[in-house]
């Protein structure tokens, strides 16, 4: 893999140049060069700026054309268009991936517009965090699973291209992240409940906060229990926006099983000035054992 490509220049663009850069300063020569594309010409002088590529390019089919391995690090709903861009010009042996939050949607939409034979392998880095290339960092994917998502007609690892599979784990190696296979109908219900969900609860506080009439009073108030819990909704709206809307049946089902676990917790508080009073108190203790065993 001499040649890595990566079309979209954000945090998570950013971030894998930094990486690759940083491990071509720690390894020398063998490590690829990198080149890269994004559509703001603005964004594409900032990373001069910031070094973060070796090389960039004003025309995204230049990228295609040359890189071994070519990411594709646009927001969902981009990758669409990318992956229509990039058709005509990307050869035979190159390795092509991505790392949109949604899954399904992008492995139909690259068996639709990819030629046959295309060696397309779906990703997902399990990092990130509210900002863009300015917030970009070398170790940001470090420790972080990294979701390696097969074509839908390879559901089983032994059918998937088997050299095309090593450059993706090559490359999850040098970001310094954990690999996990795993289909993409699991990887979009299972993120849309600890990814996606929260960005909604973090939405819905914030405008719940926002329509009260005594807002300037909370204003005053806010401490870091707000802040921290509604981080999310500072993130940017379109990249949520094509999130929701390429997981939108997965993200109902968990809007739903949320909704109905607040009215559990509305219900024992309801009741809590009676002899129900310990159900709350179960409550909070059974959330504080199970948040201590999902992190774990």
């Amino acid at each position: 893999m001499q040649t890595v490509g990566i079309i979209g220049l954000g945090l998570i663009g950013g971030s894998i140049g930094l990486a690759l850069k940083q491990q071509r300063e720690n390894a020398g020569a063998l490590s690829p060069t990198v080149i890269a594309y994004d559509n703001d010409p603005g964004r594409r002088q900032q990373a001069r700026q910031l070094q973060a590529i070796d090389q960039i390019f004003d025309q995204l089919a230049e990228v295609a054309q040359q890189a071994d391995l070519l990411i594709i690090a646009t927001p969902v709903l981009a990758v669409r268009q990318a992956l229509a861009e990039i058709a005509p010009y990307v050869r035979a042996e190159t390795v092509i991936t991505d790392t949109a939050s949604t899954k399904a949607a992008v492995l139909r939409w690259a068996e639709e517009l990819l030629p046959g034979g295309a060696r397309f392998i779906g990703g997902h880095p399990m990092a990130g965090g509210v900002g863009s290339l300015e917030q970009a960092r070398p170790d940001l994917f470090h420790g972080a699973a990294y979701c390696i998502v097969p074509p839908t007609q390879a559901d089983e690892a032994r059918h998937v291209d088997a050299s095309a599979l090593a450059a993706i784990q090559d490359l999850i190696a040098t970001l310094g992240a954990r690999p996990l296979l795993i289909d993409a109908q699991t990887h979009d219900r299972c993120v849309a409940a600890i990814s996606h969900l929260p960005f909604i609860t973090s939405a819905a506080l914030v405008e719940t906060a926002a329509n009260s009439p005594e807002v300037e009073i909370m204003r005053q108030l806010i401490s870091s229990g707000f802040r921290d819990t509604s981080r999310l909704a500072a993130g940017d709206p379109a990249m949520y926006q094509s999130i929701a809307v390429t997981n939108r049946e997965a993200m109902l089902f968990w809007m739903d099983a949320y909704m109905a676990q607040l009215q559990t917790f509305r219900q024992a508080l309801q009741v809590a000035e009676t002899a129900e009073a310990e159900r709350l108190l179960t409550l909070f203790n059974q959330a504080r054992q199970h948040r201590k065993t999902l992190l774990e």
